[in-house]
């Protein structure tokens, strides 16, 4: 074969091997041998306990990507329990936190309160504030899936006690207006009607103008919310129906 007819012929093995790669990511060639359209399967584009992993210890500087937490499974859920639960993770604590908000059906819940109701005092660390200050979006995320979600973030909206620790001049009534105004954030993304009336209610009580203001802002939030809730909702019984997270 001459040079020419060398070259046309590794182009055209070349461009046989392009098509076969376009063919593969759009589901077509699946298509042609008689297979479903999803080339990929549910379980197969779910994280690995490793990938789960490095997904918390990762830093991101513009907030953890949603779709990543969406395909956390179960034994990645088993995983981020047990690095909540260890001490020696606390950088990790605050990723893991919202990680574990996607994690309803595996225990997310009752881990996410237990870290929450850990006694505190004293002077906390960088990790464990950064870790607190994402409680009521890790809350806010969880009640998508678990209404008891909200109850606790209403308790934390209505919460008269200071905490009793420190994080330099993070301190007494400055934490507790932080940790109110977090919970109000929180209520507003859930896009839900008890989250609105706990919002209202304390509207209400408050003597504070620029806390009702902010509660005003969140309600208004809460309501822009509500239809992307039910628009969600929708999407992952549809598309996640009797798949175990």
């Amino acid at each position: 074969m001459d040079q020419s007819g060398r070259v046309l012929g590794r182009t055209a093995h070349s461009g046989a091997f392009a098509l076969r790669i376009a063919l593969l990511s759009c589901g077509i060639l699946g298509l042609l041998l008689g297979a479903p359209l999803t080339a990929v399967s549910q379980e197969s584009t779910m994280l690995t306990v490793d990938e789960t992993e490095e997904l918390v210890r990762m830093r991101h500087y513009e907030g953890m990507p949603e779709e990543d937490l969406e395909r956390i499974a179960s034994d990645g859920c088993a995983r981020l329990i047990e690095m909540l639960a260890d001490p020696e993770e606390a950088d990790a604590h605050g990723r893991v936190l919202l990680g574990l908000a996607r994690c309803a059906d595996s225990g997310g819940y009752d881990a996410i309160m237990s870290w929450i109701d850990q006694p505190r005092a004293g002077e906390l660390d960088r990790a464990t504030f950064r870790a607190w200050q994402m409680v009521s979006f890790a809350l806010a995320r969880l009640a998508e899936d678990d209404d008891r979600a909200i109850d606790r973030l209403a308790e934390r909206l209505d919460a008269s006690a200071s905490p009793n620790w420190t994080f330099r001049h993070h301190r007494g009534a400055r934490l507790l207006r932080q940790k109110r105004r977090a919970a109000a954030d929180g209520l507003a993304e859930t896009g839900d009607a008890r989250a609105a009336a706990a919002l209202q209610r304390a509207g209400r009580r408050s003597s504070d103008a620029s806390f009702r203001e902010h509660l005003e802002a969140a309600r208004d939030r809460n309501a822009e919310r509500a239809e992307r809730r039910r628009e969600r909702r929708a999407r992952r019984e549809l598309g996640q129906g009797g798949t175990q997270r």
